[in-house]
């Protein structure tokens, strides 16, 4: 796998908060020397395989997020049935937006969200996430979760707050170890999801109820959020190698 060169570009940047140091990934330096990572805090797992939070995240890494030592991708890695957090039954490593916003009729902002990721190894369930829109409020405040479902890339939306999650499948069958590139932009009450991988391409847009979400607070996450809660012997495994945050 070659090193992955990280550009900044019109397409998945304006006004960038946060962009990734230009050139390439170096395997030697740990994630947050290869991306900047000021803007969020790490959800990771101890020693204890217990849920934990680490802010600022600075030169940290452990054995569940790390820089691959071949590719000097950013690595996030959760063992089936791990801690989690206290109002989830599932283990994850992600990074999490520190700021946060609304998605509001009423607002101009666009807050957009762009990676570049492989997802090297599923759990047994064969589901993850990779990155999401999450609210501040326990019961449903999940916006967006993009899915990883056995090798189709889905997105799980909720037009309101506490709704059941509506599935819009946007590409199938992307094998493990695929780069998927995967942009999100939040404009005011609509959500715009561009996913591309090797030569299959999708987007999506949604529009949420403003009313029912204005008034709860949102931030993004990105990383590797597991979904088997089962103590099965699995780990999953995603390799980010562009994250950039901007508004």
């Amino acid at each position: 796998m070659k090193k992955m060169v990280l550009l900044v570009s019109v397409f998945f940047m304006i006004n960038t908060v946060s962009a990734a140091p230009a050139g390439p990934l170096d395997p030697g330096r740990v994630p947050g020397q290869n991306f900047n990572l000021t803007p969020f805090l790490l959800q990771t797992l101890d020693t204890r395989l217990q849920f934990t939070e680490v802010d600022p995240i600075g030169l940290y890494q452990d054995s569940y997020f790390f820089t691959d030592q071949h590719t000097g991708a950013m690595a996030f890695r959760v063992p089936s049935g791990a801690g989690h957090s206290g109002h989830s039954e599932f283990p994850r490593v992600e990074l999490r937006e520190k700021g946060n916003w609304a998605i509001d009729s009423g607002s101009t902002q666009r807050r957009t969200l762009s990676l570049a990721l492989r997802v090297l190894a599923e759990p047994t369930t064969g589901e993850l996430i990779f990155a999401q829109i999450h609210g501040e409020r326990s019961g449903g405040s999940e916006a967006l979760k993009m899915r990883w479902s056995h090798g189709d890339i889905v997105m799980g939306v909720k037009k309101h707050y506490g709704d059941p999650e509506q599935r819009i499948t946007l590409l199938r069958g992307v094998a493990l170890g695929s780069r998927i590139e995967c942009k999100l932009a939040v404009r005011g009450d609509i959500l715009s999801v561009d996913v591309r991988s090797g030569q299959a391409s999708a987007k999506h847009e949604f529009s949420y109820a403003s009313d029912a979400w204005k008034a709860i607070p949102v931030y993004y996450k990105a990383g590797l959020y597991s979904q088997d809660k089962q103590h099965d012997g699995s780990t999953a495994s995603v390799a980010v190698e562009r994250l950039e945050l901007s508004e």
